[in-house]
């Protein structure tokens, strides 16, 4: 028999396909045992893994973690001991603590590139194009972003200038985020002088093309193109007057619309305003998502620089109630000398006057800086003694991961802000599973223990400490991946079936379908042409959990408070779910506590009798629970081989700084 070069060939790809099989399926059952539930199980796969090109494979939790620990060596090298990293390592293995999850996804060539894709949030006021153009280019990282249109920093953009028909000659733009914020710049510039340019998208790769160092796909030319027509036309209407403060808004949501960083839409915003700004305050009313869908985007907030007067609350606070959206929220810029610790003062009063916050508002920040974050996973379990020992943890990596500060394409400002502050971000969640936790002298004890945790470390790693240590962050889709309840949110309920939307061409869905998963399609779909599917799991809440339909909207502030006070530097983040009847009394205590007020955003509480068909979430009984669990197949992960045979992966679908409102998975 006589053998070929191909025939060889052949069977050397299949001893290989069925190695990196093997392989797989050893990896898959070795990170098996570090996820709490099936649920978590999944949005691991679905939202946290990256492609291994060299593997032709998704990678497994062990080796997420690996990626994270070998980049952190690469950056402290011999700075923490070998007995040190593998703490850290086996901390976030396990689920106790999570570092930055941006950079749990972008660790290695992402963050190499760029160090702007480890950080979860930043904030800026917009006072001319290039702001625009890093407002772009840091939502292409991954990392939510705060902007002020506050009359104060919008009037130093210049008056339109009459279109003079002068095209300037053909601008090429480069295939990268640098030559998108470049060109989108460029542009601004050229028509606020009166002239026009054409914009030659030839270079910029098709849609679907894959991105080997952000992962994920392309999205093609087109959003580009729709960002310039926008903006091109915003301005030229404008012409011999100056922009306003609700243009330079919608242009800015513009840019959160179409921006797609790893080929998955994925900004986060919030827009600081002046209180009096009545373009700003009525921006989101009526059927505005029919002429500005884009101002979806963002949560427009007012900005107090004092405390308003009874009445000029009430105002606002009634516009508030009765938006249906929670908007405007308050920046209590007024209250930062009051709320800020005293070392932070004595850096930050030079800033105080451009201050703003990170969309869901945990952090204050200066214009142009960033905030990294890590957090604490609280469990029923826990002792004192075991919450030192992860709040220990995670200021660490916090300390380690404010050394990043290589901002390619961005000003000087952000390094030199970043590095004068070294901000972190070291918040908890679980805690209403926690009964410990939710104790005010425990939080003290956490909060001064990571503030000297970090003046230790931060001299080892031959930095300044940081002026801000701790904050409680919305965690809202890590909470998913390590079953807790997130941040300062309750659980939904005792039992509960948490619902998850998947496309119907995702290697994950027809995986899950080939091993029995149970789905339906999506309301208003059927089964058999359904382009989104959703699938079921169901859910069991710690037996000392606290459920959403327990507490009250004054209840949960008073928590907050206890949080305010006792454990953060920064704020804490909380969405109050507040009753038909008690806005008044909700109101009322935000007046009297004014002086504390930070990072508090609201929403009228469901209505316990309205249910919506396959809705996120959907209370059951124990009964329901126990028969939904039985009838779940044991999946198989390793199987995503068969379904994958090239980067299918969604760019880490882990939405930087974004609240409970936005729980997506």
């Amino acid at each position: 028999m006589v053998t070929t070069t191909n025939s060889i060939n052949t069977a050397s790809d299949q001893f290989g396909n069925n190695t990196n099989k093997q392989e797989f399926l050893e990896k898959v059952k070795e990170s098996k045992k570090y996820f709490p539930n099936s649920l978590a199980e999944f949005v691991y796969y679905m939202s946290y893994s990256r492609w291994l090109p060299e593997k032709g494979r998704r990678e497994t939790w062990i080796e997420t973690v690996d990626r994270y620990m070998d980049f952190m060596k690469e950056n402290l090298g011999n700075k923490l001991t070998e007995q040190e990293y593998e703490r850290v390592k086996n901390g976030i293995k396990e689920m106790r603590v999570v570092p930055s999850m941006r950079l749990l996804w972008s660790a290695g060539p992402a963050a190499r590139a760029t160090n702007v894709t480890a950080y979860n949030c930043a904030y800026l006021a917009v006072t001319k194009p290039e702001d625009l153009g890093e407002i772009m280019y840091i939502s292409m990282c991954g990392a939510g972003v705060g902007f002020s249109v506050e009359k104060q920093f919008i009037e130093n953009f210049p008056v339109v200038k009459m279109q003079t028909g002068d095209i300037l000659p053909k601008y090429t733009i480069e295939d990268s985020k640098e030559g998108w914020a470049k060109a989108f710049v460029f542009g601004v510039k050229t028509w606020l002088d009166g002239k026009n340019v054409i914009f030659d998208f030839s270079q910029l790769r098709p849609k679907g093309a894959r991105l080997k160092t952000m992962g994920g796909r392309s999205s093609g030319p087109e959003p580009l193109v729709d960002l310039i027509d926008f903006t091109r036309r915003k301005i030229l209407s404008k012409q011999g007057q100056k922009l306003s403060t609700l243009d330079i808004h919608d242009i800015c949501c513009k840019i959160g619309q179409i921006v797609v960083a790893g080929g998955v839409r994925r900004s986060a915003m919030i827009s600081l305003s002046d209180l009096d700004d009545e373009e700003m305050r009525h921006a989101k009313e009526g059927q505005f998502y029919l002429h500005s869908p884009q101002r979806f985007m963002a949560n427009n907030s007012a900005v107090y620089n004092q405390k308003p007067s009874s009445v000029e609350f009430l105002k606002e606070w009634t516009a508030l109630a009765s938006s249906g959206s929670g908007e405007r929220g308050i920046f209590n810029r007024g209250g930062l000398k009051h709320q800020l610790p005293a070392r932070r003062w004595e850096t930050f009063r030079d800033y105080a006057s451009s201050a703003g916050t990170n969309p869901c508002g945990e952090i204050v920040l200066r214009s142009k800086q960033f905030c990294n974050l890590s957090s604490i996973v609280a469990r029923e379990n826990d002792t004192l003694e075991s919450l030192i020992d992860k709040i220990e943890l995670a200021t660490i990596l916090g300390t380690y991961q404010s050394m990043l500060t290589d901002f390619k394409f961005l000003s000087p400002e952000w390094k030199k802000n970043c590095e004068e502050e070294r901000l972190l971000g070291v918040s908890f969640t679980g805690l209403w599973d926690c009964p410990i936790l939710r104790n005010q002298e425990v939080m003290s004890k956490l909060r001064d223990h990571a503030i000297e945790v970090n003046r230790r470390y931060a001299e080892r790693f031959g930095i300044n400490p940081s002026t801000c240590v701790t904050t409680v962050k919305p965690s809202g889709n890590s909470s998913q991946l390590t079953d807790t309840s997130s941040g300062l949110h309750t659980r939904h309920s005792p039992y509960y079936i948490r619902r998850v939307r998947i496309s119907s061409t995702d290697p994950l869905f027809k995986m899950l379908k080939e091993q029995g998963f149970p789905f339906k399609p999506e309301v208003g779909q059927s089964y058999d042409n359904a382009n989104t599917y959703v699938l079921e799991f169901p859910v069991k809440s710690p037996e000392s959990a606290v459920y959403k339909n327990n507490i009250s909207a004054i209840e949960q502030l008073e928590i907050w408070k206890m949080c305010k006070v006792n454990f953060t530097e920064h704020n804490p983040s909380v969405t109050i779910s507040v009753g038909k009847d008690e806005w008044l009394e909700a109101g009322n205590w935000i007046y009297k506590n004014w002086d504390i007020i930070g990072g508090l955003a609201f929403l009228p509480k469901e209505e316990e009798d309205i249910v919506y068909e396959l809705a996120p979430y959907e209370t059951i009984s124990k009964e329901q629970y126990e028969e939904m669990v039985s009838k779940l197949p044991e999946i198989d992960y390793s199987r995503l081989i068969d379904f994958e045979l090239d980067d299918e992966t969604n760019g880490a679908k882990e939405y930087a700084c974004v609240g409970d409102k936005c729980e997506i998975v």
